[in-house]
């Protein structure tokens, strides 16, 4: 335990002397209260919906760039090191592949978060102060919690994969646009094209994890369903409120412990 807390030291230390953690931090600090002080609040007069269409734009921005956020220390951290050398330096000495491979997850991670933190805990207070319940700013940070560790563990799993930093950040760049793009407009426009039918275009809303994301959040958000979409208010009138809410959660937990898994088989086999 010992050994594994000072790779998360190590990786927490190495994310925060980067540029990509203060310029993420200050995108989310001042958008997101720039989105809550001048978003529609007054529960007084527009009821629940009032800071639920304001905070549609905090989710739609989280879309966007927790993937970013999460992606771009996550698929560089082995794959750097495997390019440089230092990772088999690392692995010639007493330590062990889990400890090296769960310890560079743990400190990403804690290093998206305290980012997160910095970035969402200052929109969130804005957001209380004007009349913005508690549990619902708890509830949408907890779901952009799960969304940045989903992407934090596909990125590890594609540094574990490659062969150069490089070539690790391409292939989480096209997998960010690829999952982002195919989102709720992609699958629309798939769906207006080429007629694919409704049941694929639920299933791939709860395949996709920034797609879940945005069905969960806005359930969540807007009870009424006129956010959602037609798809989204599909599948809430067939899985109700909770149903979606749980599934949702359940697909991006889904995706952290998946891609996760891969990573460290796929580690352990090519160093």
């Amino acid at each position: 335990m010992t050994t594994a807390t000072l790779f998360v030291r190590r990786e927490v230390a190495t994310a925060l002397r980067t540029r990509w953690f203060l310029i993420y931090s200050a995108i989310f600090l001042v958008s997101g209260i720039l989105l809550v002080s001048l978003g529609n609040l007054n529960v007084a007069l527009y009821g629940y919906r009032g800071f639920a269409k304001a905070f549609a734009g905090l989710v739609h921005l989280a879309m966007l760039f927790v993937p970013v956020m999460a992606l771009l220390p996550a698929t560089a951290t082995i794959a750097e090191e495997r390019e440089s050398g230092a990772l088999e330096y690392l692995l010639a000495q007493p330590v062990s592949f889990g400890q090296v491979f769960f310890g560079k997850w743990a400190g990403v991670s804690v290093a998206v978060l305290l980012a997160l933190i910095v970035g969402f805990a200052a929109a969130g207070a804005v957001a209380v102060l004007r009349g913005v319940p508690p549990a619902l700013i708890i509830t949408l940070f907890g779901f952009v919690i799960l969304l940045a560790l989903a992407f934090v563990a596909l990125g590890l799993c594609i540094s574990a994969i490659a062969s150069a930093r490089a070539q690790a950040v391409t292939w989480g760049l096209i997998a960010w646009l690829a999952l982002v793009v195919l989102s709720g407009l992609g699958v629309l426009v798939a769906f207006v094209r080429w007629g694919i039918s409704e049941r694929l275009l639920v299933l791939w809303t709860f395949i996709n994890p920034t797609e879940a994301f945005r069905i969960g959040i806005v359930t969540v958000l807007d009870p009424d369903l006129s956010l959602l979409g037609p798809l989204g208010a599909s599948i809430v009138e067939r899985l109700g409120a909770g149903g979606t809410v749980a599934l949702t959660g359940l697909t991006l937990t889904a995706w952290i412990v998946l891609p996760g898994l891969v990573g460290w088989l796929v580690f352990r086999r090519a160093r």
